[in-house]
């Protein structure tokens, strides 16, 4: 009798818990669901993209970091990594290592163990909240020994094995006087030793549209800070304002989102696509888009560019000419990074478009759902930038996260 009270109750606890509703993928199909964790927040969306490496997934929910294995959701750790009741997701990724993640809060940079999710260390970077603001949410990169961080005027490099900052990457250069610009996403290239940081920046006191924000390309030599090239960022489009004379304007776009691919340098800038030689900063070739805006809907790899727009568009560029060579309507706008493995390109509609795959060869759908329950319930979402790996899906949605296999 003693044991089936304790069953019960054990039952009840777990039922109960918002914490835990694992599962098995043993009969899930390509695309179905294998298990859930249900927001007990509902109110913190998650933009962070979960971060996927040996049967194991880490996502931050709740104002936490946590892991759960991959296959069965059986949860491993839970780590607060900022106040309860505050979004904590200022970075797009989760950096991982081989036993270390990596998040940026803005004004800090954590270090937590895979194993555990114990702090490692915490580095605090500012307390000026004009440095960690109007810069959308950055990405870092990293080498072997540092994290590359942006801010708004500076980029960081940071050492990963305590944390401590061993240089700042100034950012005031080719701007307006009084006008500060946000590194979006610094990428380093350790082979070559340079660190290549797109910028963008708003000037309250530019004319309208032409010189009121804009975005510009620096390549440092990571080590000794050294500028190698840099170059203002500016595109022809055509002219949208009646009262703004001439058929097309020069502007100088913000860059939200940027790629190493071979000797390429592929940036997302406003509603255009460029392609710059990453040794020199010339301009290799151009893609500007009449129906199209960009956030941070980019995927490179040898055979071509594959971006998600913020104009209800997935598209594919030859990587050599820019050329145009096939375009899928997404119905949505996109604000998330794709992933593109196995001539798939991965992604996620976050205002209610819902999980894509698409081919990479011809664009063609190979899958395309909201949420289980998104019919009964419009704002049960996935919200976050989509994580693939290993056979799996991981999204961080408005009610839950949600765990898919790859169709």
């Amino acid at each position: 009798m003693l044991k089936i009270v304790i069953y019960i109750l054990t039952v009840s606890t777990l039922l109960g818990s918002c914490e835990l509703f694992g599962g098995s993928d043993e009969n899930k199909a390509g695309g179905e669901v294998v298990w859930t964790v249900e927001n007990q927040q509902e109110s913190l969306t998650v933009s962070t993209k979960p971060a996927i490496d040996k049967s194991h997934v880490y996502f931050i929910q709740d104002a936490k970091l946590k892991s759960y294995t991959l296959q069965e959701g059986n949860h491993r750790w839970s780590e607060q990594i900022c106040q309860q009741g505050r979004t904590c997701d200022y970075s797009r990724t989760i950096v991982q290592t081989e036993d270390r993640l990596f998040t940026d809060q803005g004004f800090n940079i954590q270090a937590h163990s895979k194993t555990s999710g114990n702090i490692i260390w915490e580095t605090d970077i500012t307390d000026d909240a004009k440095e960690v603001s109007g810069i959308g949410s950055p990405i870092m990169s990293q080498d072997e020994q540092y994290l590359y961080a942006g801010r708004k005027g500076y980029v960081l490099q940071v050492r990963k094995n305590d944390g401590e900052v061993t240089q700042r990457y100034p950012l005031d250069r080719l701007v307006p006087e009084g006008v500060t610009q946000g590194a979006t996403e610094p990428i380093i290239s350790p082979e070559e030793d340079i660190l290549y940081v797109p910028t963008s920046y708003w000037d309250p006191a530019g004319s309208y549209p032409e010189e009121s924000s804009g975005g510009n390309v620096f390549a440092f030599n990571s080590s000794t800070k050294n500028i190698l090239w840099e170059r203002q960022i500016t595109v022809m489009v055509s002219n949208p304002y009646p009262d703004v004379p001439g058929d097309s304007l020069k502007t100088s776009p913000n860059i939200y989102d940027a790629e190493v691919q071979g000797d390429l340098l592929i940036l997302l800038a406003g509603s255009a696509v460029i392609a710059l030689d990453r040794f020199s900063g010339e301009k290799i070739w151009e893609t500007v888009f009449s129906d199209d805006g960009f956030d941070v809907g980019l995927a490179t790899n040898k055979d071509g560019v594959y971006i998600a727009s913020a104009g209800w568009h997935a598209t594919n560029l030859d990587l050599a000419t820019g050329k145009i060579l096939w375009r899928r309507d997404i119905r949505y706008s996109n604000t998330s990074i794709p992933t593109v493995q196995n001539g798939r390109m991965y992604f996620n509609n976050s205002g209610g478009g819902g999980i894509w795959v698409l081919d990479t060869q011809s664009g063609s759908i190979i899958y395309h759902k909201n949420t289980p329950n998104y019919d009964d319930d419009s704002h049960d979402v996935y919200i976050s930038s989509l994580g693939v790996g290993e056979g799996y899906m991981v999204n961080v949605g408005s009610q839950a996260v949600y765990c898919l296999r790859v169709p």
